[in-house]
């Protein structure tokens, strides 16, 4: 009896790259590559047409963010199994994409074994991350940062839009105070303004 073959668009914008990772996938006999693309609008006017079973889909596009474009795969065509294969490592990199709803991730460096059961993980309907993102995740939640249950409101509150008088006024607190925290926590998630620290909270998923 024939094994089926999973069919997998690769989504990057290096040619030679995705040739590479063509040639590993069509000679496994597991997997087979039907399409490349080298921006992100080509993908998606394929993908109107037809979906492959998996994507592979590196995360930096000239064109635009591979994290966003996940998303709205995933939205649209749920069918379709988004697997991140990118250079980047960053713990906060990692968390974004697979919030987004990527199935799997996996780094460029890792071994094409792992690229191989990453396919095959996916398209059964498991998650998949590699061996190297793993340790960066467990490293990530052993440093994630520790709030007292004050901070913890007040950082709901930060991120409900409300200014520093305003959250005095539901905590019955001094603006002062307020202002003092709100410092502290700029310094725990090491960002500069209110902005970056909305953008940690929603990306780590903290509230």
């Amino acid at each position: 009896m024939k094994k089926y073959v999973i069919d997998v668009y690769i989504v990057d914008d290096h040619q030679l790259v995705c040739e590479g990772i063509s040639d590993l996938i069509n000679q496994s006999g597991q997997a087979h590559v039907s399409y490349t693309f080298t921006t992100l609008e080509a993908c998606r006017l394929a993908l109107q047409n037809r979906r492959p079973d998996v994507l592979l889909l590196d995360i930096s596009m000239p064109d635009g963010d591979g994290i966003t474009f996940c998303q709205q795969i995933v939205n649209e065509y749920p069918k379709v199994k988004v697997i991140a294969i990118t250079i980047h490592d960053e713990y906060s990199m990692i968390q974004r994409m697979m919030a987004c709803g990527a199935h799997g991730y996996v780094l460029k460096s890792s071994s094409s074994e792992e690229l191989l059961e990453a396919i095959n993980s996916v398209w059964q309907g498991k998650e998949y991350v590699s061996t190297q993102v793993t340790d960066i995740l467990e490293k990530g939640k052993a440093n994630s940062v520790t709030l007292t249950e004050v901070e913890k409101n007040i950082l709901r509150l930060i991120c409900d839009g409300h200014t520093n008088p305003e959250i005095a006024k539901e905590l019955n607190l001094s603006t002062e105070t307020v202002n003092w925290y709100r410092k502290r926590l700029l310094a725990k998630f090491d960002v500069k303004n209110t902005v970056g620290l909305v953008r940690t909270v929603f990306e780590q998923k903290l509230l």
